[in-house]
């Protein structure tokens, strides 16, 4: 439903990106609960910390006073109260890496203006995990996997696209394949079929672990013991393939993910 110029809404708030424009005005991104993701203009944000304090970072839930503006579809931040601050994940670079990540990825898969309150619950519950929590590949898989679940793109990994087959035997048989672009697996009867990019094996522990990891619980998935490195990597590399179907280009934060895993 549209708002009327001037209409004024509070509502809970995650800054998704905040870009200092003019010499003290920043243009944020806001995750919001009640309108989903909007884009906001925050007046001499650098120098009214009465309205503003420091809260217009990452990482930061906080209550948005907003206002519609009449011909523009920035609306006007008019301030920002800090109620939850997770910028502490800033002060380890690993922690710092997968929060950023995540946020970029609901900033990115997110519609403008769609409020999605389980959007904004999980990237909160994943700000509060990845503070309490070693920084845990599951916990991104997780993250991923509930994410697509809650834009209608959950994968299918529990039976075959194909030919509709869910034991076991069939799924984790040599030869099944992950098509990222019909969204799921399909056994090694129905793998000739597979055809969209990114198409690759997913070996059966990597499957098994994705399947639970589903509705897991981030703290839950925070304290999985980690599967060995090779089944890790392919489940990680399924789940970017099955998002990469959705993103209109490569994230930033992945390669800054990649630099930490292997430094030079």
């Amino acid at each position: 439903m549209a708002r009327s110029a001037g209409a004024e809404l509070v509502t809970d708030a995650i800054v998704l990106r905040a870009v200092t424009t003019g010499e003290a005005d920043r243009v944020v991104t806001l995750l919001t609960r009640t309108l989903g993701k909007v884009a906001a203009v925050a007046r001499s944000a650098q120098k009214s910390r009465a309205r503003f304090g420091g809260a217009l970072s990452a990482f930061v839930l906080g209550q948005a006073t907003l206002r519609e503006r009449r011909g523009s579809e920035l609306m006007l931040l008019e301030s920002f109260d800090a109620r939850e601050d997770f910028t502490a994940i800033a002060s380890d670079p690993l922690r710092y890496a997968h929060a950023s990540y995540a946020t970029e990825l609901v900033r990115e898969l997110s519609a403008p203006r769609h409020a999605d309150v389980a959007a904004f619950e999980l990237l909160a519950e994943l700000y509060a995990t990845v503070l309490a929590y070693p920084p845990a590949a599951d916990t991104l898989r997780a993250f991923e996997l509930r994410l697509l679940d809650d834009l209608g793109l959950r994968p299918v990994l529990d039976r075959c696209l194909g030919c509709g087959a869910d034991d076991d035997a069939t799924l984790d048989a040599p030869g099944a394949l992950l098509d990222p672009g019909q969204g799921g697996l399909r056994c090694f009867r129905c793998a000739p079929l597979a055809r969209s990019a990114g198409v690759r094996p997913l070996p059966a522990p990597a499957r098994r672990r994705l399947c639970a990891l589903a509705d897991a619980p981030l703290a839950q998935a925070a304290q999985l013991a980690p599967l060995p490195g090779e089944h890790a990597m392919r489940a990680r590399e399924a789940l970017h393939a099955l998002l990469a179907a959705h993103l209109s280009a490569p994230l930033r934060t992945l390669e800054f993910i990649q630099q930490l895993r292997n430094p030079t």
